[in-house]
C-alpha cells in the first residue's frame, strides 16, 4: 500500500472517540482538535490513517492519561469490532480466531498486521504497524495488546496472561499499569513490538464457539472485504494478498488471479494498465518486509528467507543484494 490507501473503519474511530468522552459538545471539540468534521463521522465512509493519528493524539491530549491506550483496549469487546468480533468470536479456538483476526483485520484498519512466529517457549504475535505519514502513538499499540489480551479473557472465560511482552519503546516511569494489565512486566527498548502466549492457550476452546454462526458471520465479513477490496487498485489488492501469502507459499500469480476472479491474462492487462506488473509487485512487497525484519526485529536471517517465501538463502540473499547493493547481514549490522 502507498500513502494514501491505509484507511481505517470508522466504527473503530467512533470508539476511541466515545471512550474518551460521553458528551456530544466534547466531542465535537476533540473532532475540532484534530482537525475532523464532524460530517466525516457519518455513514460508511472509513478514514484515512493519518487522520485517525490526529484523532489518538486528540483523544489522548483531552484524556491526560500517560496509558491512556492500556486502558481504552482492555474495555473492549468483540461487538467492538461489529462483524469481524463476531467472526472471532464464534471461532472454535484462540488461534482460529487469530487466523480470521488477520484475514479480515482490514475491515477494522490497514494500520497494522499481526505475525505468529513460533519460539521455544511458544508462539510470538508480533505487531507490525503500517503508518502514513504521521508516526503511531505508542498508546496505539498498547491499545491492540490490550484489546487482544482482553478478547482473549473475555471469548476463554480464562485469566490469560503472555509469557513476555516486548515493546520497542524506552520504559515509562512507571510501569505499574502495564503490569496490572499484562500480568507480566514488559521487556522495554526492544526491536520489535509483540507478546508470547503459551502454545497450549492458542488451543483454548471459546465460550461461544458455534461453527454455523461462525459460517455466517463469515459469509458477511468476506463480502464487506471483497466490497472493500474493489475500491482499491489491482496493484494495491495484488500487493495485500501477497503480503499475507508469502509464508504459505500461496503468493505465485496464478493462485493470486483465481483469488481475485480473473485470468492470468487479465490480472496481466490491468497491472499493466496501471504502469506495473506482478514481478514488480512482489518484488515491492518483499524488499519493505526484509528491511523491516533486518532493521526493526531480531529474526534470524533464514527465519526471514522462510517468511519472504523464498526457497532457500541463496535466492534471498542475491534479490536483496540487487535491491540494496549489500548483503542482509551487513544492511543488519548498518541499521
Amino acid at each position: 500500500m502507498t500513502p494514501g490507501d491505509i484507511t481505517v473503519s470508522l466504527n473503530w474511530a467512533k470508539s476511541i472517540l466515545e471512550f474518551t468522552s460521553e458528551s456530544q459538545e466534547k466531542q465535537v471539540q476533540i473532532l475540532k482538535n484534530a482537525e475532523l468534521n464532524p460530517d466525516e463521522f457519518s455513514g460508511n465512509r472509513r478514514l484515512s490513517m493519518d487522520q485517525t493519528v490526529r484523532l489518538w493524539g486528540a483523544c489522548i491530549k483531552n484524556a491526560n492519561d500517560p496509558f491512556f491506550g492500556l486502558h481504552f483496549g482492555e474495555q473492549v469487546r468483540p461487538g467492538t469490532f461489529h462483524i469481524v468480533g463476531y467472526t472471532l468470536m464464534n471461532s472454535a479456538t484462540l488461534n482460529d480466531a487469530l487466523d480470521r483476526l488477520n484475514q479480515y483485520q482490514r475491515l477494522i484498519s490497514d494500520g497494522g498486521i499481526f505475525q505468529k512466529l513460533p519460539s521455544k517457549k511458544g508462539v510470538w504475535l508480533v505487531y507490525h504497524q503500517k503508518p502514513d505519514t504521521l508516526p503511531f502513538y505508542y498508546h496505539q499499540i498498547d491499545a491492540v495488546f490490550a484489546a487482544l489480551l482482553a478478547f482473549a479473557r473475555w471469548t476463554t472465560g480464562k485469566e490469560i496472561s503472555p509469557c513476555e511482552v516486548s515493546l520497542n519503546r524506552p520504559a515509562p516511569q512507571s510501569d505499574e499499569e502495564y503490569q496490572r494489565v499484562f500480568k507480566v512486566t514488559p521487556n522495554y527498548n526492544q526491536s520489535f513490538d509483540g507478546i508470547l502466549m503459551h502454545q497450549e492457550i492458542l488451543t483454548l476452546p471459546l465460550l461461544e464457539a458455534d461453527e454455523e454462526l461462525c459460517q455466517m458471520h463469515e459469509i458477511h465479513a468476506q463480502q464487506r472485504l471483497n466490497a472493500l477490496k474493489q475500491q482499491n487498485s489491482t496493484r494495491q489488492q495484488v500487493a495485500l494478498l501477497i503480503e499475507q501469502r508469502l509464508n504459505s507459499q500461496s503468493f505465485h500469480r496464478p493462485l493470486i488471479a483465481k483469488t481475485l476472479n480473473m485470468s492470468e491474462k487479465s490480472l496481466q492487462r490491468r497491472l499493466s494498465d496501471e504502469g506495473t506488473n506482478f514481478q514488480k509487485i512482489l518484488d515491492d512487497v518483499r524488499e519493505r518486509l526484509a528491511r523491516h525484519y533486518l532493521s526493526e526485529t531480531t529474526v534470524p536471517l533464514y527465519e526471514i528467507t522462510d517468511l519472504l517465501g523464498f526457497t532457500d538463502n541463496s535466492a534471498f540473499y542475491k534479490a536483496f543484494k540487487r535491491w540494496t547493493d549489500v548483503n542482509p547481514g551487513t544492511f543488519r549490522k548498518q541499521h
